[in-house]
């Protein structure tokens, strides 16, 4: 429940960034500047929540980010020029800073093996559920009644989910292990996890780019209006959800490092061959197939990094690595603003260049794990790599 409100809530922006680019009068640099800022700052704090979190009951301290998410998202609906948009969006990440280090790392802690393939699918497909309804509806609501009410509707709506949450876990505590809990070497769990960290930056530039730059390829190049592209990314994050769900059994099927590698090469051939078709029903078949492999990708390496993390340890480990993730996601969206707006007079390559740029990253990705194959069946810091099929 609080990753499908989290993940609601952080999907408003790109849910109506065409709306947004119109109210505010901003381009393509500012878009990318907008997800950067906002992916930074969530990548910053998730690191000291999730080293917080080690020592702390998550029924208790993950609502409290949720509820400073809300908090935080109404405030955005004050916003009266660019920079303060920029502003209040990158403050309401303070609050989105907590779910996936503390939750996460809670799974962590609960499953092993088989179960964790499986829990890690569904939390993810339920955080998939709410951009989903973000996507779906924001550019809905912003074009009814105003860009500033789906800013307010998910505020409500994390902060009821936080006294829902309350409620349903009133009787119980969670185990948060020794009050001594290891001493935490971040030198060492990046040795860890250091096999998984540029995979974790491509999954994180794959969904910023694809939920940001989405909406205004169909806009810009093929004439969807707003919301018919923000409807045609949240089918694309639908399909995702759905493949998410399953992910505990094509694990199981395939392997999980074999269903990883497939991934970025799916995504890249989707990105490429995409946008050089010229064809919006070519585009939107392969984002909707090849293109959600992208929501695979994350249950696969959170399960990674579990096993490869102390489990102690597993919030702060995780608030590391989603640090990896979010900048490859900050990083990712601001390199695409920026290559777009420098070469807006290329024909089309505001709207495409974005692509380009990730079709090549996820082809990188998918050489980068071919290479590591052997490293990572061999490796001790990850105990289920050597189980068959993987």
């Amino acid at each position: 429940m609080y990753h499908l409100t989290n993940d609601g809530a952080v999907t408003v922006i790109a849910g109506q960034i065409t709306f947004l680019q119109t109210h505010f009068s901003f381009g393509a640099f500012e878009t990318g500047l907008l997800s950067g800022a906002a992916l930074l700052v969530t990548a910053i704090f998730q690191m000291v929540f999730g080293a917080m979190s080690d020592r702390r009951d998550p029924t208790r301290f993950l609502p409290l980010g949720i509820v400073v998410l809300g908090l935080g998202s109404a405030l955005v609906s004050l916003s009266s020029t660019f920079w303060m948009l920029l502003l209040l969006v990158s403050l309401s990440r303070i609050g989105a800073s907590f779910y996936h280090p503390v939750g996460i790392a809670w799974i962590g802690r609960e499953f092993q093996g088989l179960e964790l393939d499986r829990s890690m699918g569904f939390q993810s497909a339920f955080g998939d559920t709410g951009v989903i309804l973000g996507m779906a509806t924001t550019s809905v609501i912003a074009v009814a009644f105003g860009w500033q009410v789906p800013f307010l509707l998910w505020g409500g709506i994390n902060l009821g989910a936080v006294a829902l949450g309350l409620w349903l876990v009133r009787n119980h505590r969670a185990s948060t292990g020794p009050r001594e809990s290891p001493k935490r070497d971040y030198i060492q769990m990046i040795r860890d996890v250091r096999l998984w960290l540029f995979p974790l930056a491509l999954g994180g530039a794959a969904f910023s780019i694809f939920s940001t730059f989405g909406p205004l390829l169909l806009h810009h190049r093929f004439g969807f209006d707003d919301t018919a592209s923000e409807i045609a990314i949240a089918i694309w994050i639908l399909a995702g959800a759905l493949v998410a769900f399953f992910f505990g059994r094509v694990s199981r099927r395939f392997g999980r490092l074999r269903t990883l590698t497939a991934c970025y090469a799916f995504i890249g051939f989707a990105s490429l061959i995409g946008v050089a078709s010229g064809s919006a029903a070519v585009v939107l078949g392969l984002f909707w197939t090849l293109g959600s492999a992208v929501f695979i990708t994350y249950p696969a390496l959170f399960s990674f990094v579990s096993e490869a993390s102390h489990r102690r340890l597993q919030g702060a480990a995780f608030g590391l690595i989603f640090g990896f993730q979010l900048l490859g996601g900050s990083l990712g969206s601001f390199a695409a603003g920026s290559l777009a707006a420098s070469f807006r007079t290329v024909g089309d390559f505001e709207s495409t260049g974005p692509f380009y740029f990730l079709g090549f990253l996820a082809l990188a990705g998918f050489g980068y794990l071919l290479a590591i194959r052997k490293r990572i069946l061999d490796s001790r810091s990850v105990p289920g790599g050597g189980t068959p099929g993987v």
